[in-house]
């Protein structure tokens, strides 16, 4: 009994919070992710190097409900997880365990899952970890591609295909973030004054697919705009920190057409935008941050003939 499987992290590019209200998003998988082992042992087993993963009974429930999916008995299954995800800062290292775990079954069970069926199970094991997630982290690790998204049952996935790769420096704040606490408060003042934050959600969305228009169309100045138009909403929302916003303003002054933070808030990680990523995420390593350096979504294809 062996068998791996893998899955890309996720980056929020725009619309994060405002998507758990049924406004689109754009988010996109990355080039990096996770990969996992199964072999045959006492189980359902989880082993990692990392502390975060192996304290956590969390992944071992997540073996159990994937084994219920593919038919096997999770008795039997050790999975070894190797990342290269860091886990906390909103990448989306819970939906890309969820997805490898899923592959690798399947691959044992003798098979694999369709698209849409794959989507479909990731969502449903993501809720190990999240409770009631929208189903965007678990499609960027599924797709590893661009996508536009909206909530619902299913949720709708629609490719977004950047007239270039879209050049991105990741930079960490020292602050774990909080999604719990982000995700929670948020409710609470929307029921509390629904009206206004109906409105603000509403213009989150206005700015995604303005954002997205600038990615098709390769316009990197107009979607840093709109990354920082996307930040201004989200401190109104309340879902920011003083941290972020640090961080966010660091990275404007050392060149990037836009940042904002991606994923839960509350901390973890800012997303910047820069024609020379190497370059900027130099300047913002100067000032004592942590970066990844990437790029995310495909040229579309070029005819030929």
């Amino acid at each position: 009994m062996h068998a791996t499987g893998r899955a890309g992290g996720k980056v929020i590019l725009l619309g994060e919070h405002a998507v758990v209200y049924g406004r689109p998003a754009v988010a996109a998988g990355l080039p990096i992710g996770l990969e996992v082992e199964v072999t045959e042992g006492e189980g359902p087993a989880v082993l990692s190097g990392a502390p975060e993963i192996a304290a956590d009974p969390r992944p071992r429930e997540l073996v159990v409900q994937a084994a219920a999916l593919t038919g096997l008995d999770p008795t039997r299954l050790v999975v070894r997880v190797r990342s290269e995800l860091p886990a906390g800062r909103g990448l989306g290292s819970s939906a890309a365990l969820a997805v490898a775990v899923l592959r690798a079954l399947a691959t044992l069970a003798g098979g694999r899952f369709e698209r849409a069926a794959e989507l479909d199970a990731g969502r449903r094991l993501e809720a190990v970890f999240h409770g009631t997630p929208s189903g965007i982290d678990p499609a960027a690790a599924a797709l590893g591609t661009c996508f536009r998204f909206v909530r619902g049952e299913p949720p709708s996935v629609t490719p977004l295909r950047p007239a270039l790769a879209l050049p991105i420096v990741i930079a960490f704040g020292n602050r774990p973030r909080s999604t719990g606490a982000a995700v929670g408060g948020l409710r609470a003042r929307w029921e509390a004054d629904r009206t206004r934050y109906d409105a603000l959600f509403g213009s989150v969305a206005e700015v995604v697919e303005r954002g997205a228009a600038a990615a098709t169309a390769g316009d990197l100045v107009a979607l840093g705009r709109a990354f920082d138009d996307n930040q201004a909403l989200l401190e109104t929302l309340g879902v920011s920190s003083h941290e972020i916003a640090v961080l966010v303003a660091a990275a404007r002054r050392a060149g990037a057409l836009g940042a904002k933070l991606t994923g839960g808030g509350a901390g973890g990680a800012v997303i910047a935008l820069a024609p020379d990523p190497e370059a900027l995420a130099r300047r913002i390593e100067d000032g004592g941050w942590t970066t990844l350096v990437t790029r995310v979504g495909e040229p579309p294809s070029v005819p030929t003939g």
